[in-house]
């Protein structure tokens, strides 16, 4: 049997989820990392911080509704300068007191990922953006 829940509880758990980057004095923020995604959000973050990028306040959108589903869209296009140089691989969103929300795939501009980037290959010092990035909460599972 699958479970579903209620559009209205879709809508309710996607606005729960992204405003927990909100929690604490400040905006949250997000480290795009070299390597791969660790199996569970609690594990330690592997890999090199490439770069860290602070949000907006909000950090996304109200959640919309998908019929089915629901979906959170980030506000603005937040960037910063890299820290060291290498190849992203995934990365991880926390609240302002370091305290981890979310772990997902990254990809170019156009390439699928949970979260977009302008470019994977990162240099030191050199800008890096996000272009993309939705939080979505299904109906059923």
């Amino acid at each position: 049997m699958v479970t579903r829940i209620p559009n209205a509880a879709a809508l309710a758990r996607c606005n729960a989820q992204v405003e927990r980057l909100d929690a604490g004095a400040g905006p949250g923020y997000i480290e795009l990392r070299s390597g791969a995604q660790p199996a569970f959000g609690d594990d330690p973050a592997s890999g090199v911080r490439l770069v860290t990028i602070p949000l907006q306040s909000p950090a996304f959108s109200s959640a919309t509704d998908q019929a089915p589903g629901a979906r959170a869209t980030l506000n603005g296009l937040p960037s910063a300068n890299a820290e060291v140089g290498g190849t992203a691989g995934w990365f991880r969103a926390y609240d302002s007191n370091a305290n981890p929300v979310q772990d997902g795939a990254i990809t170019i501009t156009g390439g699928g990922g949970e979260m977009e980037i302008d470019n994977l290959s990162i240099t030191s010092g050199a800008l890096v953006t996000i272009t993309s990035w939705n939080v979505d909460e299904l109906e059923s599972a």
